[in-house]
């Protein structure tokens, strides 16, 4: 019982280990756009050949300024513009239903560990 217990703990640290020593290679940005706009043809199953090249194209210029620089600032701009250049590919439909699968994905906030935050004292209705 004691060996398998060393053998699994020293089996963790060595893949502990190697995971730092050889992390997962990152995605190129033409992976990340190919899996994106992958991913939007199934959501709108998209059929246009011209329509799904400029979505390629297009997530494949977002991917590259995601690349050069990750600030908080940025990113929201770079959400905002390829929002604005998203529209001028899509029908509105296709948007539209674009968006809310979006929105469906949003993480929602968690609920407390353990349940409602306690009440203060001065919140608590009075005893009679």
């Amino acid at each position: 019982m004691k060996r398998s217990v060393l053998v699994l703990v020293l089996f963790g640290m060595a893949a502990g280990l190697w995971s730092q020593t050889f992390p997962a290679p990152r995605r190129t940005a033409e992976e990340e756009a190919r899996k994106q706009t992958g991913m939007m043809v199934r959501e709108l199953s998209l059929n246009d050949s011209v329509q799904i090249d400029t979505l390629y194209r297009l997530h494949l210029k977002y991917a590259r300024l995601r690349r050069r620089s990750n600030t908080r600032q940025e990113e929201l701009n770079r959400l905002v513009l390829f929002s604005d250049e998203l529209k001028g590919i899509l029908t509105p439909e296709q948007y539209n239903r674009f968006m809310s699968v979006q929105v469906d994905s949003l993480p929602r906030h968690r609920q407390p560990l353990f349940g409602r935050m306690p009440q203060r004292d001065s919140d608590r209705p009075a005893k009679p």
